[in-house]
């Protein structure tokens, strides 16, 4: 009711809402039928052809149904109301209600017109009433290889999808559009096409890559990572690469991370640097480029590069190298060398620089470069969209300002690109041209893995922006690009022909020799002197250039000569690969990268005392043989040899020896005092070759007037003197008696004692220079037992006289909590905080301390387990912990809060490392400390600490009782509470407990069994002498049972083991630890359970005594990392170890030290002390003075020709100082230039340009001159005497009077030639040309119905045809024998018959069978009359009759509805004429 009301329309209101109840009773099962009378008529509301219906049904009512079975059938939905087709009718695709007759047909997704045929395969079909009728094989059959189908889209039902959807391994994840279905062979569902003609499930398609198809299983590989196929998809392994960025041409840039751009400018820029903020580490390299203009042009034709390292500078330009020294002290760390035309740079870190020598450079960084990198190459950090960034770490859209920000010097202008093909069509064309090799079939194979539009719009660019001569080198260069990244994605095109970028290999090959040739990728294979095997795979020898082809019997290239030779005369090497015969019965020893023959002196040095000779032996090992550098009147000592793999790369100059007498330095060989005589012969005492004094009798020299006189023992001369014992006595010499030794250096009183040396005393007699010698009595030695277990050591007194043994002050820890003191007692502590491990009470020790901080594994948040030293002498402070270092927990030293690396020795401290050791000594208070993680042990010399120490390692005064000292002197029973009580106040430790805690206690199972790790420490009896065991196989026990931290074992076994090292003894513990105690060792570097304390490197050849050692003669063993046998460290800091020491020149050859040659400009020498380089300038002639007077000539200085390392001063012509008068030409005069007789300067003049002038205009011969309209005037070649100009020649002008039809020549006044003016129209036919004059009219003699008229209009002529259009003429609608023609023969004519047959329409009711239709219906009908007649036929002799009747000649059935009653409602048809006309009837002939 609501809406009714409130509708505008509210009928329509009101039957929408019936109509929608109408429809929910339909849908529950109650059928409504009737509402609609009176109301709501839907008749008016249906199309023209469709009924109403209160129960439409939807099934099988189109014409689709009759040859298809309907999927609407399939659907349940109730009948509803609505409009449809009437009964017998079907709905077509234009939504009309048509009888089956004009149903169309289906076959196929096509539509088939009713009552039309088509013909496939052996079929023939036509529509009938919208079915199919078919003849032939209705079925098709074919057979299909297993385990496919055939699928017939006839028998499948409409909308069924065919083989056209059949997946393959090429589409199974594509989208299948359906235009028709298609019949074929099928794969069963789970199954696709392999490509092959067979079916494979989908898991087993293969992988694509690159346009081509690898089957399941089958690796590619992709830059640094293997790709292997699995179940269509790529799994591929993610090993960091190498960044590469490329620079080529015309300035196309392509980045670390792939960006390609392009940026032009003519100032430096920085390339690449790892001088960057995201660099936490320190710079190691800078790369700058600055572009070579061709000429006037923008292009570059070449690059100025410079290298910028550490210590040094490298520039490259125009192929020339030149190195520069930044720092001659420090270490050459890049190498350089040639490659296949390419120069080619190598750092130690990573950085790889190849330059092409033109305009190519590409840089490769290893992947420890990773984000560290900035400048025109970008980051490097896997993300291109951020490779535009500035170097002010801005983000920058415009690639004008991202380049221009990079550059040095900002004095330089900002460049913008230009469309360098934009003005040059021409070139742009032949540019196309040219670099269309790069898309055309020959790059094919690269297409897929490198797209190659960016290459080619490049090379376009570069093309037209190169002047003419240098069209080809920038043509080259692009394609060279492309094909270096085709290598590089692992496709080698050999794309270079005579024709095309020629490279000329031949340049190289001596005359009569062919062995350089060029490879298009490179010679990674090449047998070389530095690889002898050929091993491929070497990257910077995968270049495109020339290369070698040795001939077998020189089958080797030396790298150094740089030419084909045999094993033997190779020059070069390398120490990892040996350079030996195929027998192996001749082999080359390699040093220092150059080659030896057998039985060749190598070096000789001298080491100290002792003179070492390398020279090659047998199997390409160096023997090195040591002899004393002894003195000619000593007797040579027998030479021991030694073999080695590797020698010293430099020289030792021999140290200079002194001996220490009271004070005083004596040089070796010289005497200390003067000579004592006694019975003729004469004691000398010297300074012998060990630097020790030495008492040597022999016959006493001449010319020694002042002696010492020395009394016999036994003779009775000699005085009684009270010496204690006295040996030998000198008489005193007759003359004057004095009481002291004045003549002695320096002089003596009487009866004064002092050392002699050789452990004599030496006693004043008195009486001028008499002296008594007396053997040094030694004090008895009170030996009392160690009570920490250790054995005594022996070493001297001040004097070196006289043994003194002492017990050893040693105290050690480790894992955090084993404690062990000076004087052995063993126990726990185990506390988060910094205490006092070892506190000097020595008034000489100068603020000796050492700090433990201690950082246990059972500390808040996690942490690992860490303990630090902290070490205090004099002003100094040394800090030994630990540090995170490529991923792995390493020995890190601070010295004065500042990091350094063994080994050095600064402010009395010496600090080395045995890679896993951190060793401490202090040499002049004879302090040893080793420090490893959780280890430590300091070594006091009793003599200087005893009772002289406090802190958690004890007190030094053999005796445990007072170990437990509290820092007030108090001795308790508590270690506990004594160790808590040397805590240090306000520790930096954020882990420190902040109270006392409970004493705590090793807690572990009571019947707990002891490892097998902790028993080693028993077999281990060669060090139980010497290192009491106990202590430390209890704490390996307690720590392998403790419910805590059983970890600990392998610290308790490795302090023992160090314990037993320090004393000389070696113990391979881990060997047999079964790998449960691994040593990690860097990756050169092997683990050696008896090393040396300190590491010998390049840098440190020399023998260092440690203070052990110096102490005792006792060899001391430390295990840690070293490097292999036959290999040195190269220095302290890198760990890297290598086969011989030496300067790495710039070719790479490695020269030795104090060596001097020649490079490039320079004089280079191997420094001995660094094995740096150091280059100086070659010093040149000065040039003659030279005075420039001719005009136009300046002094200028420029590099000599004959020596290009010099320069020399010249004149030289500069236009510019030229004094210039330019002149004007007249027209028809060009300016010239000639140069003055000295040479320089221009003299500009005018001649004949060779044209015509005329009214000021210039004319080349052979051009038409204006002149008057009467003549033709043309430029001759010939030149007019008196102007200098080209004459100008005229002819009269011809006229023409022939005109063409219809026009006529008519004059004018003031003009040379009259004019054609038009007269009369002109047309066209095919029999020829007719004029027609105006206002006339022609007819076409063809055509009676055209008349063609000529009319003029303001002098323009019309021809107008004109065309009569005759009336229809129906000869049947005439009477007889009246037909005829119109006056101008055009149209016909005749009397028309008095009524013509013609259509008429009615209307009217159809009434049949009492039912009646609904409303009058149109019924057409013929009516009129026709001619018909009877006439006697005189040639037939008969009646001749004709009828003619007026008759339908076109008509159809129309349906119409009758309603009947009861509303009943039945079809009748009728006929429906469409057309009338006369039609003859034939009348039945007369029966006579």
């Amino acid at each position: 009711m609501y809406d009714t009301c409130n509708a505008e329309k509210s009928e329509v209101a009101l039957c929408s809402v019936l109509s929608t109840y109408a429809r929910d009773c339909a849908s529950a099962g109650v059928s409504l039928k009737g509402w609609r009378q009176g109301i709501c008529d839907p008749s008016e509301d249906c199309p023209e052809t469709m009924v109403y219906n209160y129960s439409m049904k939807y099934c099988n009512q189109s014409c689709r149904s009759l040859g298809e079975p309907d999927p609407l059938c399939n659907v349940h939905i109730a009948p509803m109301e609505g409009c449809g087709c009437p009964q017998g009718t079907y709905l077509n695709d234009e939504e009309e209600c048509v009888t089956p007759d004009d149903c169309p047909c289906y076959y196929k997704g096509k539509i088939v017109q009713p009552g039309n045929s088509f013909q496939e395969d052996k079929l023939m079909c036509k529509c009938i009433q919208g079915r199919l009728d078919c003849i032939g094989e209705t079925v098709l059959v074919k057979d299909c290889p297993a385990p496919m189908y055939y699928f017939n889209c006839s028998s499948a039902g409409p909308g069924a999808i065919g083989s056209e959807c059949q997946k393959s391994c090429k589409t199974q994840d594509m989208h299948c559009y359906v235009t028709e279905c298609v019949s074929g062979c099928m794969c069963p569902d789970g199954l696709v096409l392999d490509g092959s003609g067979g079916c494979i499930p989908k898991d087993q398609c293969p992988c694509v890559h690159g346009g081509h198809f690898y089957k399941p299983g089958e690796t590619i590989k992709v830059d640094c990572n293997t790709c292997t196929c699995n179940k269509r998809q790529w799994n591929c392994t993610d090993n960091p690469c190498k960044g590469t960025c490329t620079v080529y041409g015309n300035g196309h840039y392509m980045s670390f991370d792939g960006e390609k751009f392009d940026f032009l400018g003519d100032c430096d820029y920085i390339l690449a640097q790892d001088f960057c903020p995201t660099n936490m580490d320190a710079g190691t390299f800078r790369i700058v480029i600055q572009n070579n203009a061709c000429g006037k042009s923008r292009s570059i034709c070449s690059l100025k590069i410079t290298l910028i390292f550490e210590s040094s500078e490298i520039r490259l330009l125009e192929g020339r190298i030149q190195e520069i020294a930044t720092d001659p002290g420090a270490e050459k760390n890049y190498k350089v060398d040639l490659r296949g035309g390419y120069i080619v740079i190598e750092t130690d870190q990573g950085m790889n620089f190849m330059w092409d020598q033109k305009t190519t450079v590409v840089v490769h960084v290893a992947p420890s470069f990773q984000g560290k990198v900035c400048g025109l190459c970008g980051n490097f950090d896997g993300r291109s969209r951020n490779d535009f960034t500035t170097r002010g770490q801005s983000m920058e859209m415009s690639i004008q300002e991202f380049g221009n920000s990079w550059k040095i010097t900002s004095t330089c202008s900002n460049i913008n690109m230009t469309d360098l093909c934009a003005d040059q069509p021409f070139k742009s064309a032949l540019g196309q041209k040219h670099c269309s090799i790069i898309k055309s079939n020959i790059f094919e194979a690269c297409h897929s893995k490198v797209n190659p539009i960016p290459y080619y719009e490049s090379c376009v660019s570069d093309f037209c922006g190169c002047d003419s001569v240098g069209d080809c080198e920038c043509f080259c260069t692009s394609v060279a690009a492309y094909s270096r990244s085709c290598s590089r994605a692992g496709v080698c095109i050999n794309w270079r022909t005579p024709a095309i970028c020629p490279v000329f290999c031949d340049y190289y090959n001596a005359p009569d020799k062919h062995e350089w040739f060029y490879k298009p990728c490179g010679a990674p294979c090449l047998r070389t002197c530095r690889n002898p095997r050929g091993k491929c795979g070497n990257l910077l020898y995968s270049l495109e250039g020339c290369y070698p082809e040795c001939s077998p019997d020189k089958p080797y290239f030396d790298e150094e000569s740089r030419e084909c030779v045999s094993l033997l005369n190779c020059t070069s090497c390398n120490p990892e690969e040996k350079l030996c015969t195929e027998d192996s019965k001749v082999c080359l020893c390699c040093y220092n990268g150059k080659s030896y023959t057998l039985n060749e002196t190598i070096y000789s040095h001298v080491y100290g005392t002792e003179c070492g000779e390398a020279v090659c032996g047998p199997n390409g090992e160096i023997i090195k043989t040591f002899t004393s550098c002894r003195t000619p009147s000593t007797p040579a000592q027998e030479p021991h040899i030694q073999s080695v793999t590797s020698a010293p790369s430099s020289s030792v100059e021999t140290t200079p020896c002194f001996c220490n007498d009271n004070g005083q330095l004596i040089q070796m060989g010289e005497n200390v005092s003067l000579p004592v005589n006694i019975s003729g012969r004469c004691a000398y005492s010297v300074c012998n070759p060990l630097c020790q004094i030495e008492l040597i009798w022999a016959e006493c020299k001449m010319g020694h007037t002042e002696t010492l006189k020395i009394c016999d023992p036994d003779s009775e001369a000699c005085p009684t003197t009270p010496a204690p014992s006295a040996t030998s006595q000198v008489p005193a010499p007759t003359g004057t008696s004095v009481r002291d030794c004045l003549a002695l250096i320096p002089p003596r009183k009487f009866n004064e004692t002092w050392n002699f040396g050789n452990c004599q005393t030496a006693t004043c007699l008195g009486e001028g220079n008499n002296i008594k010698l007396s053997s040094m009595t030694c004090p008895p030695q009170q030996l009392k037992l160690c009570v920490n277990g250790f054995p005594f050591t022996k070493h001297y007194d001040e004097t070196g006289c006289c043994e003194v043994f002492e017990c050893q002050c040693i105290c050690s820890g480790w894992g955090n909590e084993h404690y062990v003191t000076f004087d052995g007692t063993y126990y726990n502590f185990k506390e988060n905080c910094t205490y006092v491990l070892v506190k000097s009470i020595h008034p000489d020790s100068h603020n000796f301390w050492i700090h433990i901080d201690n950082y246990y594994c059972g500390a808040i948040d996690g942490a690992i387990c860490s303990m630090s030293l902290i070490i205090f002498y004099s002003n100094s402070v040394v800090i030994l912990t630990q540090a995170m270092e490529h991923g792995k927990e390493t020995n890190l030293i601070l010295f004065n809060d500042k990091k350094v690396v063994p080994d050095i020795t600064k402010d009395g401290i010496r600090i080395t490392s045995s890679g896993l050791y951190a060793i401490i000594e202090i040499p002049e208070l004879e302090v040893y400390v080793s420090y490893s993680w959780l280890a430590f042990y300091i070594k006091l010399p009793f003599g200087k600490f005893y009772n002289h120490t406090m802190g958690l390692c004890g007190t030094c005064t053999n005796q445990k009782s007072d170990d437990a000292m509290k820092r007030n002197g108090e001795v308790i029973e508590s270690f506990k509470e004594m160790a808590l009580g040397w805590k240090v106040p306000n520790p930096t430790n954020r882990y420190c407990n902040p109270g006392v805690s409970e004493p705590t206690r090793i807690e572990y199972h009571q019947h707990c069994e002891p490892s097998n790790l902790c028993k080693i420490i028993w077999t281990l009896t060669e060090c139980h002498g010497v290192v009491p065991p106990q202590p430390y196989y209890e704490a390996c026990v307690a720590s392998g049972c403790s419910e805590e931290h059983p970890s600990t074992e392998c610290q308790s076994m490795q302090t023992y083991s160090a314990l037993c090292g320090l004393h000389g003894v070696c113990v391979d513990w881990r060997r047999k630890a079964n790998g449960q105690c691994e040593a990690s060792c860097p990756q050169d570097q092997v683990y050696k359970p008896c090393g040396k304390a300190k590491r010998n490197t390049c840098f440190s050849r020399e023998v260092v005594m440690d203070t052990l050692h110096s102490q005792n003669n006792t060899s001391v063993f430390v295990e840690g990392c070293y490097c292999p046998d036959g290999k040195i460290l190269l220095n302290d800091h890198d760990g890297i170890c290598v086969s011989a020491c030496g300067c790495t020149a710039q070719d790479g050859s490695v020269k030795q030290p104090k060596e001097v040659w020649e490079h490039g400009c320079q004089y280079c020498t191997c420094d001995e002390a660094t094995l740096n380089i150091s280059c100086f300038p070659r010093p040149c002639a000065k040039s003659p003075p030279i005075n420039c007077t001719k005009e136009g000539f300046v002094r200028k200085i420029k590099t000599r020709l004959d020596d290009p390392c010099c320069t020399e001063t010249v004149c030289e012509c500069d236009i510019q100082t030229c004094t210039v008068k330019k002149t004007g030409c007249d027209l028809g005069f060009q300016p010239v230039v000639a140069i003055s007789e000295d040479g320089c300067c221009p003299i500009f003049s005018c001649i004949p340009k060779g044209v015509c002038v005329s009214e000021g205009v210039e004319f080349k011969p052979g051009a038409m001159v204006p002149k008057s309209s009467c003549e033709n005037c043309v430029c001759t070649d010939e030149q007019d005497l008196v102007t200098q100009t080209n004459r100008i020649q005229c002819l009269p002008v011809k006229c023409q009077t022939t005109c063409q039809q219809g026009f006529r020549y008519v004059e004018k006044k003031g003009q040379c030639c009259s004019q054609c003016q038009q007269v009369a129209c002109v047309a066209n036919f095919p029999f020829g040309n007719v004029s027609i004059e105006v206002g006339k009219s022609y007819k076409d003699p063809y055509d009676n119905c055209t008349q063609y008229t000529c009319t003029e209009s303001a002098g323009q002529f019309s021809l107008t045809s004109t065309v009569k259009v005759c009336l229809p003429f129906e000869e049947a609608n005439c009477v007889p024998g009246t037909v005829d023609v119109t006056s101008d023969g055009c149209c016909k004519t005749c009397i028309d018959l008095p009524h013509k047959c013609k259509r008429s329409v009615k209307e009217q009711y159809i009434v049949h069978n009492n039912c009646k239709s609904a409303a009058p219906v149109p019924v057409p009908f013929c009516e009129g009359m026709c001619s018909t007649y009877s006439v006697y036929s005189f040639e037939a002799s008969e009646m001749e009759h004709k009828c003619i009747c007026c008759h339908e000649k076109r008509s159809h059935k129309v349906k119409v509805d009758l309603v009947c009653s009861g509303h009943k409602t039945v079809q009748f048809t009728y006929v429906y004429v469409d057309e009338c006309g006369c039609v003859e009837t034939k009348c039945p002939k007369r029966i006579r």
